[in-house]
């Protein structure tokens, strides 16, 4: 589960534009659609998200900006809404849910950069204006969005100063006050004087106020003075000036401008501007090496050559969450580069480079998990997600390529998409024959694992047997075993047949083991936990879901060792021990990633399970926030779990007067997700039994905390983070731990913990 995605913080100085915030002001008070419109580089964007800002008090639930920028397919537009709006893309009706969110919500939407995906965008526009009373809805775009009740309004250039104007009253001017800010960004030294102002004045009248066009003149303030770059200026603006009668003024002057700034760079400048306009969003570095490193400009000299465009302002830097930077164009600097891609004629060599090297990183990602959790490869590819879409559709002119690259992405999929990923398989498996190629296996394997997850059961039994007649003649171990794996879930959760999927899970973990394959190898012991747990045969599961989450650690596999500690939290509660299950749950939900809601619902039922018998109102509100959760994601509780988990519901609202149970229900839906995690850690308590945290083992109360950290499967980096230590201090703990306890691996450390829970382990 992930926040909704406020207003964006700018670095940059915001300049100006009193007036034009007033009349943004005067409009939204008489409409609840306004379309900001004009040309790209006018500064759309920034005016809107400065005004945003600025509205904060008005809208008691905030607001939410989505940035449809690079959003190519419309298809893909209803996920964009969702994603900022903190929704989990498991969806299939993805507009119905983002109603369910906002239909109660007074709210500001900044829907931003609309002109290429117009009708999409004005689609969900109307939707949500039509079904969600306190929403106002703020868009840019080059075209208006053409709905009823929409008022359209275009934005200036900046004030510009005339030219008699005195010193005070020029210098003071908006576009002259936007240029001297930016050439400090570059010269600090720099300042407005009478000996300069009259060339600044110039430039800026030049470039009919428009920000962009500003803005790169004044990269230019670190090695040119206001004359000489007014003097190169005029020869480039006039340069586009006779372009067609009916294009818009605005937009040959912006074309101008970024002519102006291109004819400037050196040749290998131009060379990696044109193509960087083949990358759809933020990319790392290594990714234009590969995609733009060949001669005339060789790879080692990509990213020098990259600063220097970032200096003059026609590339933006982004530093990433994971600490990497990545490097994207302005929306309308990349198509001017493409255009200039287009003249030479290298698109489609830059295609097959960067189709190449998406496909490079969906084999490595594939090839990780087949032996750990792997999900900084997932993650980065989720993050360059634009990138693998634009290379997905460069793919669809060779069908066993596209069918590759999709199998390569399951794990992808499975965690951040479901959706986007079923409706893709679909697509193309529906239409081809069976083919002995891995990539079919794979995608047939990542079709079967997709429909079990979003509840299309039924039609994986069929896929399985046939994944499994491939994998026999591949001979590849995994892809037998994700057979195996897909006969048992139908065994179990649509035949109701245990015996069976405890066969094929024993045939799936043989394969696992002799594979290596840890990550699916955790999953598929602890279903073997799953269905011994339906049997009835409590003390037999242990073995299977402890064993699940010692591999789970060993791969350092998150996703895993999750469903380990939920499983694990289920033999708890069924073997009576409601605190031990109760650990696990919060275990589980540790570990969870922030945009899992559908893992953070099944840890907060868990909790509530766990608690409901101490405090059933408690329990209700926790089942009444999972599932709202559960409603965003289109994703009911599933079997097996369901055999215990519905009962369990009822009971607890039993438990309560109506009244009271139908509040504590609302008042759970209602929750922010930091509400939510803080109510699921308050429900843990501190009534564990046991030792003294500080005598288990002969360990520290810090050694304690590393250790139970360890067991849940986080890395020494997470723990680290988790502790606010080195990942030196922890990785110094934990060999004392290893010492002190005569152990020689993590996963031993994990089984130790399980067999001292409550107190003995402390709480980290």
């Amino acid at each position: 589960m992930s926040a909704p995605r406020g207003v964006p913080v700018r670095l940059s100085t915001f300049i100006g534009r009193k007036r034009e915030m007033g009349e943004l002001r005067r409009l939204l008070a008489h409409t609840r659609l306004l379309t900001v419109l004009g040309p790209g580089g006018a500064g759309k964007t920034r005016i809107v998200t400065e005004f945003a800002r600025a509205q904060g008090l008005r809208f008691a639930d905030g607001q939410i900006t989505i940035e449809l920028v690079e959003v190519r397919d419309p298809a893909l537009v209803p996920d964009a809404f969702a994603r900022a709006a903190g929704i989990r893309l498991q969806a299939e009706n993805t507009i119905g849910t983002l109603v369910h969110r906002l239909i109660s919500s007074q709210m500001l939407l900044v829907v931003d950069n609309c002109e290429h995906v117009t009708q999409a965008a004005a689609t969900v526009v109307a939707r949500l204006l039509a079904t969600c009373p306190r929403l106002v809805v703020v868009a840019t775009s080059r075209e208006r969005l053409n709905l009823e009740g929409e008022v359209v309004w275009r934005l200036p250039p900046l004030a510009l100063p005339q030219t008699a104007d005195a010193f005070a009253v020029a210098s003071g001017a908006e576009a002259v006050r936007l240029f001297v800010d930016r050439a400090r960004n570059v010269s600090p030294g720099f300042d407005i004087k009478p000996e300069n102002l009259a060339a600044v004045v110039a430039i800026c009248r030049r470039l009919d106020g428009m920000p962009l066009a500003i803005e790169l003149a004044a990269a230019r303030a670190s090695g040119l003075s206001p004359a000489e770059i007014l003097a190169r200026l005029d020869d480039r603006l006039r340069l586009l000036t006779g372009g067609p009668r009916d294009a818009a003024a605005r937009h040959r002057t912006l074309r101008a401008a970024i002519d102006w700034s291109y004819q400037l760079l050196d040749p290998s400048e131009r060379t990696l501007l044109q193509r960087l306009s083949i990358f759809a969003g933020p990319v790392r570095v290594d990714a234009i090496e590969e995609v733009c490193g060949e001669a005339p400009l060789q790879a080692p000299e990509v990213a020098d050559v990259l600063q220097q465009l970032a200096d003059k302002s026609m590339l933006q830097i982004e530093p990433g969450v994971d600490g990497v930077t990545r490097y994207r164009l302005l929306e309308t600097i990349r198509d001017y580069a493409a255009g200039k891609l287009a003249v030479i004629r290298d698109e489609t060599r830059l295609r097959d480079l960067h189709l190449a090297f998406y496909a490079r990183l969906t084999e490595e990602a594939y090839e990780a998990r087949m032996q750990r959790g792997a999900m900084a490869e997932h993650t980065r590819l989720w993050d360059e997600m634009a990138d693998v879409r634009a290379a997905l559709d460069v793919a669809k002119r060779d069908l066993d390529t596209e069918v590759r690259l999709l199998g390569n992405l399951r794990k992808l999929w499975m965690i951040f998409a479901p959706h986007e990923g079923l409706r893709r398989l679909f697509a193309v498996l529906s239409g081809m024959t069976a083919r002995t190629t891995p990539g079919y296996a794979r995608a047939l394997w990542s079709l079967q694992a997709l429909v079990g997850q979003t509840g299309h059961h039924e039609s994986s039994l069929a896929s399985a047997q046939q994944l499994i007649e491939l994998a026999l003649e591949s001979g590849e171990e995994s892809l037998i075993a994700a057979g195996y794996l897909g006969v048992a879930y139908t065994s179990e959760r649509i035949h109701r047949d245990l015996d069976t999927a405890h066969e094929y899970l024993l045939k799936a973990v043989a394969e696992l083991t002799r594979s290596r394959n840890l990550p699916d190898l955790a999953m598929a012991l602890a279903s073997i936990g799953g269905v011994e747990l339906q049997r009835g045969n409590v003390d037999a599961a242990r073995p299977w879901v402890q064993r699940a989450l010692e591999v789970a650690v060993e791969a350092e596999d998150d996703y895993g060792a999750v469903g380990a500690h939920y499983t694990f939290g289920w033999l708890e509660f069924l073997s009576g021990n409601t605190e031990a299950a109760r650990r696990r749950f919060i275990a589980a939900l540790d570990l969870v990633g922030e945009n899992d809601a559908l893992s953070v619902a099944q840890q907060l039922e868990g909790i509530a399970v766990a608690g409901m018998a101490a405090d059933p109102r408690r329990a209700v509100t926790l089942f009444g926030a999972a599932s709202k959760l559960r409603e965003e994601v289109d994703t009911p509780v599933q079997l097996p779990w369901s055999i215990w988990l519905e009962p369990a519901m009822a009971g607890a609202r039993a438990a309560l007067q109506e009244g009271i149970a139908k509040k504590a229900w609302e008042s759970g839906r209602a929750m922010s997700p930091a509400q939510l995690l803080a109510l699921a850690r308050q429900a843990l308590g501190g009534t564990g039994s046991g030792k003294a945290a500080g005598s288990a083992g002969g360990l520290s109360k810090r050694e304690l905390d590393v250790a139970r950290l360890v067991a849940s499967g986080m890395t020494s980096r997470a723990i680290a983070e988790r502790l606010f230590l080195s990942e030196r201090t922890i990785e110094s703990h934990l060999e004392h731990i290893l010492t002190k306890l005569d152990f020689s691996s993590r996963a031993q450390v994990a089984r130790w913990v399980a067999e001292h829970p409550g107190g003995d382990t402390g709480d980290a």
